[in-house]
């Protein structure tokens, strides 16, 4: 289907035929032959304005050969313009390039005709063949202008392909963390209820009670996230960034988590305290899953003016360092993104991520975050 710009290179390749035949009926209003024919070549520009493009062959046919017929008997003129309008068009149009190089020497050919027909001498073809070998250039570097303007807009729409897959990623790892930390802690809670529930009644009620509130706080940091494919402006996401709110979770539901924090978390750009916040939630809840029962983890964060970093240590499970999916390697290509280093591994009997971010060189990332 031609495009925009194709359909306006025609109608200005229409016009300077029109302009060049209108200039020959002035320049030889006799013999009437003369206007028949020139109209005649005119035939295939008018299907080309029209949108009702005729056979590339059978354009340059019906554009050149009335012209070449009107040389032939008045000798040069305007009208050869006619044939290097007809050239340009079909250079600027053509795949072949053989085909764009036999039409180059035809119509070049064309200015010396009447010449090598013994009806005039030859002065003055050199500059109409010129004239025409130039036309076909120009239809060959529009012609060029054209992929290139094409292979622009492939490219665009690679691009944007790969933008809405890398969002749909960032959207997908947002949502495994809020629901692997909430389900973590559910399951913690849920669990001590259960062991509770004929014991003490009312610690396993309050332990049900902890996990329906973590539950809603999951549904609204769910709902943030959502909301992100919505393209709501709002920077809020519903969930908390609170690192003691994260560890409290946590230590309700049985696990023995010692915290310490150096400098303060919450004056960091809002890009570092949610990759930093994210790597402490994804740590916590694979150290509550694989670390044995009743053995404690440290998260030790320190916040400096240049960076921000965090470790997590829990004693190593039967289990440790399987986290898969979005977990930690997700969490890698996010840390990464903020030219940061996340680290996790086994060092001796203990199990330690450890995370360092540049503050001042963190993209936001995350719910909240922004790009």
């Amino acid at each position: 289907m031609p495009t925009t710009e194709s359909v306006i290179t025609d109608r200005i390749y229409a016009g300077v035929a029109v302009i060049a035949a209108v200039l020959t009926f002035v320049e030889s209003p006799e013999p009437l032959w003369t206007i028949g024919a020139v109209l005649v070549a005119l035939v295939p520009w008018a299907l080309v304005a029209t949108r009702r493009d005729p056979p590339a062959w059978l354009f340059l046919a019906l554009a050149v050969l009335p012209v070449v017929a009107v040389v032939i008997v008045n000798d040069l003129g305007v009208v050869i313009f006619m044939t290097t309008a007809a050239a340009s068009r079909f250079a600027c149009r053509a795949e072949d390039r053989r085909a764009v190089l036999v039409v180059t020497v035809a119509v070049a050919v064309v200015p010396f005709i009447p010449a090598l027909l013994g009806s005039s001498h030859p002065n003055g073809a050199g500059y109409f063949a010129f004239g025409d070998v130039f036309g076909v250039l120009v239809g060959v570097v529009l012609r060029r202008g054209d992929r290139l303007a094409a292979r622009l807009r492939e490219a665009d729409n690679r691009l944007a392909e790969a933008k809405q897959l890398q969002e749909r990623q960032r959207i997908a790892r947002d949502v495994h963390d809020l629901v692997a930390h909430s389900l973590t802690v559910v399951v913690l809670h849920v669990g001590g209820a259960r062991r509770l529930l004929r014991t003490d009644p009312e610690a396993a009620e309050a332990a049900l009670a902890d996990a329906e509130r973590v539950c809603r706080e999951s549904l609204d940091g769910i709902r943030g996230v959502v909301g992100l494919l919505r393209d709501t402006e709002s920077s809020s996401s519903g969930l908390s960034l609170d690192l003691d709110a994260l560890i409290g979770t946590y230590r309700t539901a049985g696990v023995d988590v010692r915290l310490t924090t150096t400098g303060d978390p919450a004056e960091l750009p809002l890009g570092t305290r949610v990759t930093l916040y994210r790597v402490v939630q994804e740590s916590m809840a694979n150290a509550a899953r694989y670390a044995p029962p009743g053995s404690a983890v440290t998260a030790d964060v320190a916040v400096a003016p240049d960076e921000a970093a965090c470790r997590i240590v829990n004693d190593r499970g039967a289990g440790a360092g399987r986290s898969g999916g979005f977990g930690l390697a997700g969490l890698r290509e996010q840390v990464a993104s903020a030219d940061g280093v996340l680290t996790s591994g086994p060092e001796g009997d203990r199990w330690v991520v450890l995370c360092r971010l540049p503050v001042q060189q963190v993209s936001a990332v995350g719910v909240g975050g922004g790009a």
